[in-house]
């Protein structure tokens, strides 16, 4: 079967990897998706072990419209007995990027019309929705004048993997902290650091990897738990064999903020998750500590508040410390700042360009030598 999974702009490719992991066949890439075939277990597994996606999609139908009425009229003329009985309850997602459809509320409002009418003239009764906890939820994609019906296999959005407890403003989501840390090239064997953590998203993310936790350890519900087709088995069968590689040692993991209140979340956010000897938190300002011989990610706090000019010496302040406080390491930096990102006076080694939501993001990775590049070079010469 066909198996669409969505997840961030720019982390497609760290997607397609991933599921090459899981075994799946005829990966293609898209924007913000990649699709592949499998089946019913790889559909299970990419639900509970990937961690770059979004939502686990099955496309299973398409049609041309570009006006409201033949939209609707698409609709209901589709027999969705298959997926929806008259007493079941359902839910729809649209995600538009069509001339033809600008407000999505208009269109859910259209499609879920033509379901019921569909309904009631064949059964006489109609399906009601729930947004909650719905038996079906329908994803609606519309690019263009082709929409695509899918069943969402994943019910709530798989960045809610059910650990983070406390956050701080605008906190990170896992998918995406999932995404920086494959794309930093972390081996998850040597030294890590988050000096700015906020709530721990990113250091707690690379801590599941390197003990090869399933990112949704914590979930106990999806949407395919209630199909009609649901093998109980099977997925019992997946969850067992993806916790039985759990292993509970970590490498040197550190999580640290300025703010008490910061780390305190970080360590309640921890709870859940069956780490030995956990994630090692502390309250320290980045800029008094040294960190060498490490990966360093941060994702730097921007105050609204702050002078566009404190905010440039912020991020001149972050270059001068790496390149004299963390010799060894290699740091990446998160931001949406491009004009900013410019101040680190760093030259990356790697830049990608990734999606937050809809900001436009840069992620930068600096390789930090003890003195200047050319001295390292003849270093490794001589030796």
């Amino acid at each position: 079967m066909e198996i669409a999974i969505t997840t961030f702009k720019g982390l497609e490719q760290v997607l397609a990897d991933e599921l090459k992991v899981l075994g799946a066949k005829d990966i293609a890439i898209g924007v913000r998706a990649v699709t592949c075939f499998g089946d019913k277990e790889l559909l299970y597994r990419a639900n509970y072990e990937l961690r770059t996606a979004l939502r686990v999609l099955i496309p299973f139908h398409q049609f041309i419209a570009r006006d409201i009425d033949t939209l609707y009229q698409k609709i209901r003329a589709y027999n969705f007995s298959h997926y929806l009985r008259p007493d079941d309850t359902f839910a729809i997602d649209v995600v538009a990027h069509s001339e033809y459809f600008t407000h999505s509320q208009f269109v859910i409002h259209k499609i879920k019309d033509g379901i019921v009418d569909r309904m009631r003239a064949v059964f006489g009764v109609r399906p009601s929705i729930d947004t909650e906890n719905p038996d079906f939820r329908l994803n609606v994609r519309i690019t263009g004048d082709m929409v695509t019906l899918s069943a969402d296999s994943s019910g709530d959005s798989l960045h809610k993997r059910g650990y983070r407890t406390k956050t701080v403003s605008a906190p990170m989501s896992e998918v995406l902290a999932a995404g920086l840390v494959f794309l930093s090239g972390w081996d998850r064997r040597s030294m890590f650091i988050d000096p700015m953590a906020g709530s721990g998203t990113i250091p707690i993310e690379a801590g599941m990897m390197a003990a090869s936790i399933p990112p949704q350890f914590c979930r106990k519900r999806f949407a395919f738990h209630r199909w009609k087709n649901f093998d109980k088995h099977l997925w019992k069968k997946v969850v067992s064999e993806a916790v039985q590689k759990i292993k509970y040692d970590l490498p040197p993991i550190f999580a640290s903020d300025k703010s008490r209140i910061a780390v305190d979340n970080i360590k309640t956010n921890m709870e859940k998750l069956p780490f030995r000897n956990g994630i090692i938190t502390s309250h320290f300002d980045f800029f008094n500590v040294k960190q060498e011989n490490a990966t360093i990610i941060m994702n730097p706090p921007y105050d609204e508040r702050m002078k566009v000019s404190d905010v440039y010496r912020f991020y001149e302040d972050i270059g001068t410390h790496l390149k004299h406080k963390c010799s060894g390491s290699d740091a990446w930096i998160f931001s949406s700042n491009a004009q900013a990102m410019k101040y680190i006076g760093l030259k990356p080694l790697k830049k990608h360009i990734l999606f937050n939501g809809p900001l436009e993001c840069r992620f930068n990775g600096y390789r930090l030598f003890s003195g200047s590049l050319k001295e390292t070079k003849q270093n490794k010469l001589q030796e």
